[in-house]
């Protein structure tokens, strides 16, 4: 159903806009609109509590510059530091010292972060390293201020001939290669030259593309014993360091998540101050929200602002009902069905609300058209198994919902017509119950006509009941009209096809003859065309009678091969490729045949689109 909506007016002094606004925000149930005039405008903006011009602190510019520097600060936080909740800003604005403040702070503490982080990287990577050599040592002179450099290759005695050949070039000879193997594949080795080579024997290994385990900066011009003693202390100092870090980032996170709330919604109640109505002593905030909720609403508004502000409502005029927003709400077993509006634009407010007769027309013509007990069987087990494991989340679990309508719909089908992979159904003791589709072609062409004919009259009324609520009483006689002409002329049809007495023809034909003067005069001329689209619209649903036959037969010709062909396994196989296609065909073909049939056939009798969706104002 389509709730029924309230035109809302909140009416205070002019000096409590700001108030209200935050107050109308934070319940998040009142779509703003602009008011009706109450009074002489003012001829400048007003000023409030802090709402300065566009260049002031308070202003619209100021507010979106300061927010995007809060956002940007926010993402260069690690995803941890933001997780908690935002608390709520003690001002209506923060303000720009603070966020000045941290804007120097955060990535200070961020690269502080970063460097331990690397730093805790390069230990690690360091000391298993020359865990790994020990207990290798070198011999230079620590007047030369010894550089370690450890690098990781594959085993490859040429490579390793060859960098001991570049280093003793870069350094004259002032150095130590030390290697052992790794494992298997890869040997270790240390690398030492005096600092004065240091930025050479780096800018070597880049250009040769050697990935060399960076020493902590802090180790350079140290022994090997020294830099064993450095690494053991770092790595049990670190940890804390990053925590420290981490936990200051947190405090900073949490502070800046307040700030940008606070300052998406001030930003968002500036921008709302141009569908507010002022006078020079009172001011107005206007809109739609859901009547429903309107006591809640009265109630919070009492608490918070007393009896300064004023809620007033009403029901939309219906001459305003094509501005009012819709919301859409349904049973439990019928909201799935909402999703398949999602296609065409919303019903207009005052109009009717399809999803009833989606959630039971659509899965009768998919089980018309599928009608197998073991397609459906199948189906009714996927669906099952989507909604248990949340497939797609929660439109996953709506969309498993109308699977599993459709799928049962379709064993039902299957049962009445006695088919389970086509006649297979029979060597499992299924016998037809309603028909045989394979041989009952007319019977079956019946069927989906009297369904389809029982669809379109169906919306016929629903257009009269929506003519009439809208006080088009013209208009309700002549589809009135049009839907008794339309019966009494399938009567005559079938009086002439010998399925009903023919006596019964003329007096259909005259019956049918006076509806149609009667919707010539409350419509014009035109109203005679709709006898035949009216006519043709019922013939539209004879192409579920077309895909039903076609799915059948397609299961026959696959049982044929599975019995004709040789080698068995061979048959066999084709067979269920075939059945495999047919599934997949009958899960596609009747979806887009029954959304057709209600867009096209029984969408036009009655649907009116154009409805605005429900954008409550509500602090994003």
């Amino acid at each position: 159903m389509i709730l029924p909506m309230a035109r809302v007016q909140l009416l205070g002094p002019r000096d409590l806009l700001p108030e209200i606004l935050e107050f109308v925000q934070g319940e998040g149930v009142l779509e703003l609109r602009a008011p009706e005039q109450v009074g002489p405008q003012p001829s400048r903006p007003a000023q409030h509590g802090g709402d300065a011009g566009a260049d002031g602190e308070g202003g619209e510019a100021s507010l979106a510059d300061q927010l995007a520097r809060t956002e940007a600060l926010l993402a260069r936080l690690p995803a941890a530091s933001v997780q908690g909740p935002a608390g709520r800003a003690e001002q209506d604005r923060p303000s720009a010292t603070r966020l000045a403040v941290l804007g120097s702070e955060v990535p200070a503490l961020a690269a502080r972060r970063a460097a331990l982080v690397e730093e805790r990287d390069a230990t690690d990577r360091f000391s298993r390293l020359v865990a790994a050599l020990a207990p290798l040592r070198h011999a230079l002179d620590p007047a030369l201020q010894p550089e370690i450099h450890g690098l990781v290759l594959r085993e490859d005695p040429e490579t390793l001939a060859l960098l001991q050949g570049e280093v003793a070039r870069i350094t004259g000879g002032r150095c130590e290669v030390q290697a052992r193997p790794l494992d298997e594949e890869h040997t270790g080795i240390l690398v030492v030259v005096p600092r004065a080579h240091g930025r050479a024997l780096t800018q070597l290994l880049f250009e040769r593309g050697v990935d060399e385990v960076k020493l902590p900066a802090a180790c350079n011009g140290k022994g090997l014993f020294d830099v064993l003693l450095h690494l053991s202390v770092r790595a049990r100092e670190i940890p804390a360091e990053i925590a420290r870090a981490d936990e200051a980032l947190a405090v900073a996170g949490v502070e800046l998540a307040g700030l940008a709330a606070s300052l998406r919604g001030a930003l968002e109640r500036r921008r709302a101050l141009s569908r507010c109505a002022e006078t020079r002593f009172a001011c107005v905030v206007a809109g739609y929200m859901p009547a429903e909720r309107l006591p809640a609403l009265r109630a919070a508004a009492r608490e918070r602002l007393g009896d300064r502000v004023a809620v007033l409502a009403e029901a939309p005029a219906r001459g305003a009902w094509g501005e009012v927003p819709v919301v859409l709400r349904n049973r439990t077993p019928l909201r799935p069905f909402q999703l398949l509006l999602a296609l065409v634009p919303l019903p207009r407010y005052g109009s009717v609300d399809p999803t009833p007769w989606l959630a039971f027309f659509f899965p009768l013509f998919f089980g018309l058209v599928l009608g197998d007990v073991a397609f459906g069987l199948l189906g009714i087990a996927v669906a099952l198994v989507a909604r248990r494991r949340g497939w797609g989340g929660s439109v996953g679990r709506e969309l498993a919902w109308i699977a599993l309508a459709c799928s049962l719909s379709a064993a039902i089908f299957g049962l009445l017509f006695g088919e389970a992979l086509g006649e297979l159904g029979a060597h499992l003791g299924l016998h037809p119950v309603l028909m045989d589709r394979r041989h009952a072609f007319m019977s079956f062409l019946g069927l989906a006509l009297a369904i389809g004919g029982a669809h379109v009259a169906i919306g016929s009324v629903l257009g009269v009941a929506s003519a009439l609520r809208r006080g088009h009483r013209r208009e309700a006689v002549a589809r009135t009209a049009k839907l008794l002409l339309l019966g009494a002329s399938a009567t005559a049809v079938l009086a002439l096809l010998g399925l009903v007495p023919r006596a019964v023809a003329p007096p259909a034909a005259i019956v049918g003859g006076a509806f149609l003067l009667v919707a010539i005069g409350a419509e014009g001329p035109m109203a005679a065309l709709d006898l035949v689209l009216g006519l043709g619209n019922v013939l539209s649903y004879a192409r579920l009678m077309a895909l039903g036959l076609a799915s059948v037969m397609l299961a026959e010709v696959a049982n044929l091969v599975a019995g004709a062909l040789r080698p068995a396994a061979a048959g066999l196989a084709i067979a269920a490729l075939l059945h495999a296609v047919n599934f997949t065909l009958g899960l596609i073909s009747p979806t887009v045949a029954a959304l057709r049939l209600h867009y096209v056939e029984f969408f036009e009798k009655f649907y009116e689109e154009g409805g605005e969706p429900y954008r409550p104002f509500v602090l994003t």
